[in-house]
């Protein structure tokens, strides 16, 4: 894998780096702005500052099962990496866009298949494999309306969100980085 997140000490330098590896055009990070906690909406905070899956804690907020789509991927050795979308299963509303990293090295041949079949969200997968995982979130941001991510979500009306750039570990392994982009808006089960 290229450099660590860990490694890195300036939180935009990470973004504009691990978003570069994806080759999306217009910059995702000049459209985004580092924030604390404090500085965070409530119910983003409530999305975002945790140690869980995001799967887990979206199931939870909408009240409503998560489905995974998938829009590219690529697989380089043991470097696998995708840009998903999480939606609600019923309706298909996008409730997250993500970037992952991961280095399948670190996974079991088992683990390995099902992230690679792409039906089953990571963290899904990691938990019914029974994963030994910590989940470590190092930096959060707002994302403007331009940012070319935000059109993921299909809402014309969004005009910003928030997102965390961190780190799972598996078997204290540094095996995952990942970018996830939330939305509140949507309707609730």
């Amino acid at each position: 894998m290229q450099t660590r997140l860990h490694a890195y000490g300036d939180p935009r330098e990470a973004l504009a780096d691990f978003c570069a590896e994806f080759q999306l055009s217009g910059g995702v990070a000049d459209h985004a702005e580092q924030v604390s906690v404090e500085a965070m909406p409530p119910v983003y905070r409530n999305l975002l500052v945790h140690n869980e899956h995001m799967t887990e804690k979206l199931r939870g907020f909408w009240g409503r099962d998560i489905h995974l789509s998938v829009l590219r991927h690529r697989e380089e050795g043991d470097v696998y990496q995708r840009h998903i979308l999480l939606q609600l299963a019923a309706t298909g509303r996008v409730v997250e866009v993500g970037l992952a990293r991961i280095d399948l090295s670190y996974t079991s041949d088992a683990v390995r298949e099902k992230i690679i079949e792409r039906r089953t969200p990571l963290g899904d997968v990691l938990i019914s494999a029974n994963v030994l995982r910590r989940i470590e979130p190092r930096w959060y941001f707002r994302f403007g309306g331009a940012c070319p991510l935000l059109a993921d979500f299909r809402d014309p009306e969004l005009s910003a969100a928030y997102g965390r750039l961190g780190t799972i570990f598996c078997d204290d392994a540094p095996a995952i980085e990942l970018l996830e982009i939330v939305t509140d808006r949507g309707e609730k089960a």
